[in-house]
């Protein structure tokens, strides 16, 4: 992808800058990034990490996929940089999130862990790096991955932990190896990434943070109260501080009240606002996501209307605002050239498309909530209700309490059906 790191002065530029999938990062996080609001903050987390002294706390984050989750990750790696070696990676481009295990990750880590202690720069003890190797290349990696973790070429070592990374994600029986490796040797491997942990603090003069990301896509609500329940104390065990995301269903469960004891802290980062609670306008989350629009575009290239009507129909997402903007840039595109603009024409052809793919997933046990829920019913915590919270049909806000209220661009889909039951009637 071009790195355009300008706002975009025509509709192709626009296109490449409105990708929904690339977090703001660098150069993209210093020129593009919008300041949220105050309630919809993750400041109050890096606040509590910077006065907090433990060296081995853990923290839970969660909040909707989609809600800019990554890119506050990011801000945070950058805020607590200057005090701390931090590591920070994505679980989805490295493990199967349909089969994730506490044992899986550790092993991950660790190996994320000897990369960015080869990478530092800091003169660590030789053994430490030889511990951690030998555990890796007795129970894990095959002879010539064994030889080149070997190496002292960081290149190298990348190439390892990619490879592996492949083999782990697509080979189920090497999964499942190294998998039983790990829980029966998970006190040796602990040991030894203790060590090195320990030895990167001593050498560096800063604590340890890992990031782990990603975790808040795995789907199968079991699945996670497993890893998070059973695989607690295995992802509290490593010596250095770790932020873990986790699915906001997580919260709904009735193992909530466990896993919350047995991390340090818990946050979940607030939607936007678009609305208050009784409807009214939310001015200042109104402005912040027009203002995510102004960073990356030339207001010549949408009109006021198509700009209203994308964070109305954004639900305070930051990643569907960009993906229904990116859509109607595209079809403005073909209509208008390159100059545009934007239309609310466009919005409404780019919410037709988005919400197709809402259609297609829903299932009559979610229809059947989210009627109740539109016609008036209060929020009940339920099987169903967690899986329209997973989906973003349904969407939580915090205005001191929390409330939900029914993804603008799912309420046609609702209002279509009940129009139907009404004609049959």
């Amino acid at each position: 992808m071009e790195q355009l790191a300008r706002r975009a002065e025509n509709l192709t530029e626009a296109y490449r800058l409105l990708d929904p999938n690339q977090p703001l990062e660098g150069e993209w996080l210093e020129r593009f990034y919008t300041e949220r609001p105050g309630d919809a903050s993750i400041t109050p987390l890096i606040n509590g990490l910077l006065i907090d002294s433990r060296e081995d706390d853990k923290t839970i984050f969660a909040g909707h996929r989609g809600s800019g989750k990554t890119t506050e990750l990011v801000r945070l790696e950058k805020a607590l940089a200057p005090t701390h070696t931090v590591v920070r990676f994505s679980v989805e481009s490295l493990l199967n999130l349909g089969d994730v295990d506490y044992a899986d990750l550790l092993v991950m880590l660790g190996l994320q862990v000897f990369q960015q202690a080869k990478r530092s720069g800091i003169n660590l003890d030789q053994q430490r790096l030889k511990d951690l190797q030998f555990w890796y290349t007795t129970h894990v990696l095959e002879d010539d991955e064994s030889r080149r973790l070997q190496s002292e070429i960081s290149a190298e070592v990348d190439a390892v932990v990619a490879r592996f990374g492949v083999k782990f994600t697509t080979d189920p029986p090497k999964r499942r190896t190294v998998r039983a490796e790990a829980q029966a040797n998970l006190s040796d491997l602990l040991q030894r990434l203790d060590g090195l942990l320990e030895d990167l603090r001593a050498k560096s003069g800063r604590r340890t943070l890992v990031i782990v990301d990603g975790l808040d896509k795995i789907y199968d609500e079991r699945q996670v109260s497993d890893l998070f329940l059973k695989g607690a104390n295995a992802l509290l065990a490593p010596r250095c501080r770790i932020v873990y995301t986790v699915p906001l269903g997580l919260y709904y469960t009735n193992d909530l009240q466990q896993v919350r004891l047995a991390f340090t802290r818990n946050f979940i980062l607030p939607n936007v606002k678009t609305m208050e609670r009784d409807g009214s306008p939310c001015q200042e989350g109104q402005a912040m996501l027009k203002q995510v629009l102004n960073q990356r575009l030339m207001p010549t290239l949408l009109t006021p209307e198509a700009v209203d009507r994308l964070v109305a129909l954004s639900g305070g997402l930051l990643k569907e605002l960009i993906t229904l903007a990116r859509e109607a840039v595209l079809h403005a595109r073909g209509l208008y050239k390159d100059q545009g603009p934007v239309q609310l024409s466009d919005v409404e052809y780019a919410a037709r498309q988005v919400r197709n793919t809402y259609r297609a997933g829903l299932t009559e046990e979610q229809y059947q909530e989210l009627e109740r829920l539109y016609k008036g019913g209060r929020f009940t915590n339920n099987e169903v209700a967690r899986q329209l919270l997973h989906n973003l049909s349904l969407l939580e806000y915090n205005s001191g309490d929390v409330w939900w209220a029914i993804h603008p661009i799912v309420r046609p889909l609702l209002e279509e059906r009940i129009n139907e039951l009404r004609t049959k009637g």
